[in-house]
């Protein structure tokens, strides 16, 4: 993880200076964003005989810090470092007879490309993220949820994660002049990678997918 940091900070670094230019005047400069939102996210599990579905979607949050860089007219280079709720809601029929939220919470670095046509705020972005998990727990929920303690099952799945990224956005123009620029995206995880460490039964094969609504303000 730290390595991962790194290399996003090197890339931070390296285009905290990009603009763009139209003879002396600059169009395009590097901005800085903060946002968060909604998370809706789920899990796709496969079994060793071919067969796979989704459990219940579970609602959470999402926060984050983005670099908007220009590389060419429309083009631009997004590195963030956000913070997500993922995980599902899945019955338990055994132990506790109802709904049961499983939470892992990952930081996580999409590194995404966007085209978006100056000035008209509108954008669509795309690329890899790598997401570290720093947590994961089991919650019922319902009545009886007091009842019942949270357990930590951070143990029973992988600490690294692989997806892809694609979304809109629109930022409200404002014609090239300074100033602060509010907006809203959505964005859809698809998640690349086997999480599962023992959190399922052996054989099986977990994805993380999400669905994410933000709103945010760059500088």
């Amino acid at each position: 993880m730290k390595k991962v940091l790194v290399i996003a900070l090197s890339f931070v670094t390296t285009v905290s200076f990009a603009q763009i230019r139209k003879g002396n005047t600059i169009i395009e400069k590097t901005r800085i964003g903060l946002f968060g939102g909604l998370s809706l996210s789920n899990q796709t599990t496969s079994d060793s005989y071919g067969n796979a579905y989704s459990d219940m979607t579970k609602a959470g949050g999402i926060a984050g810090i983005s670099v908007i860089a220009p590389i060419s007219y429309g083009w631009y280079f997004q590195p963030e470092l956000t913070y997500s709720n993922m995980g599902t809601t899945y019955y338990d029929s055994q132990i506790y007879d109802g709904n049961k939220n499983l939470n892992l919470n990952y930081l996580s670095v999409p590194l995404l490309f966007k085209y978006s046509e100056p000035f008209t705020g509108l954008g669509l972005f795309f690329g890899p993220q790598y997401g570290y998990l720093l947590n994961a727990n089991i919650a019922p929920t319902g009545s009886f949820k007091s009842d019942y303690a949270k357990a930590d099952v951070t143990s029973d799945w992988k600490r690294s994660d692989l997806s892809g990224i694609v979304g809109l956005e629109y930022y409200f123009p404002n014609d090239g002049t300074p100033g602060p620029k509010f907006g809203f995206s959505a964005r859809f995880q698809l998640g690349f990678l086997n999480v599962n460490n023992g959190g399922v039964s052996n054989g099986t094969t977990v994805t993380n997918n999400g669905f994410f609504i933000t709103a945010g303000v760059r500088f």
